[in-house]
């Protein structure tokens, strides 16, 4: 739900993309990256991505920051490995 905030997106939609039913779009990819402040890229990497959240005005814990990272990648790498 709060990378949906953060990516003015749907939660539906969002979760689609962690449970691998859509492909999010170039832009939607890059509004990921811009909600966790990463470059695109990284979002296709074989391996987590270990850096630190910027401040955003909605505080995640911990735990919550690693899921949100977790489910991205996993979902990711899923797709990716369909190709």
């Amino acid at each position: 739900m709060q990378l949906a905030e953060l990516c003015d997106s749907s939660t539906g939609y969002i979760g689609e993309i962690e449970s691998g039913k859509r492909f999010p779009s170039v832009s939607m990819i890059e509004r990921i990256a811009g909600a966790l402040n990463i470059e695109s890229y990284f979002l296709f990497k074989n391996e987590p991505i270990n850096f630190s959240f910027p401040d955003f005005s909605i505080k995640l814990a911990p735990s919550q920051k690693r899921e949100i990272l977790n489910r991205v990648n996993s979902t990711l790498s899923k797709v990716l490995d369909d190709f």
